[in-house]
């Protein structure tokens, strides 16, 4: 009987088979990585402008608000409760006028007991000089009076003596005599060393208790013309500005309502983007038109904090005289950042928010390629082209956001 015989396939050919797969979608794959991608796009929907070279002009455009040159801030002394608005925004004030007074009952109230309480001490202590000088006062009685005795035992022993000594007199009321003088000038030395002890005592005590009501005196002459800080007084003469307060609005102590603005100058304060915040500095100059006259500007000051992505500067104007200016009123003001150059340039356009300014579409015929570029400075018009274009090339400025995906452009006209 034939035995039937199977044949066993080829391990070699199924390997070859496989790679040879591999190697087909490899190919394939490759294929589609090396196309680009492409979009159709109509000629009026984008913006197209040409690569140019001339002269660049490093300088930045703000818009800017004159300002008084020095102000002086309205502060809140004592919070509390407006009761009295006595001034408006924009009139003209003198230092020291009311502007508006507060009400606080409790700081008031505060104030009372202080004050009662200082009085207390000081009637207190003008009660320690009046007995200071009572004991004084007693002290000379006592001197006089131990002065007087002195003399009048002194007087005594002398006309006893005269007696004795011309055998008139008692030996007996001598002795008398001359001891009592004795004692009295004994007394007389203790009362006076007891006296002049008391004495550098009692001026110690009046320096110390007059220099105390002095002080007390002083605080009390405070504590009461505290009570005027009820009372918001103009800091200055000049116009108030930036002042909007109401009946019953309740102050803090050391807010601002408002500033005087001492109408001796003007300066300019503009908003820049932060972009710009590591590019200016004090002393760079700038102009501006009023009336068809230019005049110079100068910042003198930079404010570095940012706020909604800009921050602020302060510029003077470089003439002393200036015509015609209006605290309020707002100019276009051109800063020169560095001296100009011969660069190539593309004019600004949407393109730069989808790009970064790092790559842009360069067109040619009815096509346009993604390419690197590097920016370098701007002004308000263009951007300076550091390298990845040649003049007279064109380019698209206009908004990417639709095919920054793709890397090449069909324009269809």
């Amino acid at each position: 009987m034939d035995t039937k015989i199977v044949k066993k396939k080829s391990t070699l050919k199924f390997v070859l088979i496989i790679l040879a797969g591999i190697l087909t979608a490899a190919s394939f794959g490759s294929y589609f990585i090396r196309q680009k991608k492409t979009y159709n796009i109509g000629s009026g929907d984008i913006s197209v402008d040409a690569v140019t070279k001339g002269k660049f002009e490093d300088m930045l455009m703000v818009t800017a608000q004159t300002q008084s040159l020095h102000s002086s801030l309205v502060n809140v002394t004592e919070g509390g409760a407006v009761k009295e608005i006595f001034a408006e925004d924009g009139q003209m004030l003198v230092e020291g006028q009311p502007i508006a007074r507060v009400h606080n009952p409790n700081t008031e109230f505060s104030y009372l007991n202080q004050e009662t309480g200082i009085m207390q001490q000081i009637s207190q202590m003008r009660s320690s000089l009046l007995e200071l000088k009572n004991q004084e006062s007693g002290q000379d009685k006592e001197l006089l009076q131990s002065q007087n005795d002195y003399n009048t035992a002194l007087q005594a022993y002398h006309l006893q003596k005269r007696l004795y000594d011309a055998e008139i007199g008692r030996k007996t009321d001598y002795d008398v005599a001359l001891q009592n003088l004795n004692y009295q000038k004994q007394r007389k030395s203790i009362v006076e060393r007891g006296a002049a002890g008391e004495k550098v005592s009692r001026n110690s005590q009046y320096t110390a208790i007059l220099s105390s009501i002095a002080q007390m005196e002083k605080s009390l002459q405070i504590l009461r013309s505290n009570k005027n800080n009820f009372l918001i007084l103009a800091p200055a003469s000049g116009r108030l500005s930036s002042f909007a307060i109401s009946n019953g609005q309740n102050l803090l102590t050391g807010q601002s309502i408002g500033k005087i603005d001492l109408m001796d100058g003007y300066k300019l304060v503009a908003k820049v983007d932060e972009y710009y915040i590591s590019k200016l500095f004090t002393g760079i100059r700038g102009t501006l038109d009023n009336n068809g006259k230019e005049y110079e500007v100068i910042i003198t000051k930079i404010l570095p904090e940012v706020k909604d992505g800009q921050f602020s500067v302060e510029l003077n104007f470089i003439e002393a005289e200036t015509e015609n200016l209006k605290i309020g009123m707002t100019f276009g003001v051109k800063l020169k950042l560095s001296a100009d150059t011969q660069s190539l340039m593309i004019p600004k356009g949407n393109f730069y928010k989808d790009t970064g300014g790092k790559w842009i579409f360069v067109v040619k015929n009815n096509t346009a390629e993604k390419r690197s570029i590097s920016l370098g400075r701007e002004n308000p018009l263009y951007y300076e082209v550091v390298s990845g274009l040649k003049p007279g090339e064109e380019v698209i400025i206009s908004d990417y956001s639709v095919f920054r995906k793709y890397d090449v452009l069909n324009i269809q006209k």
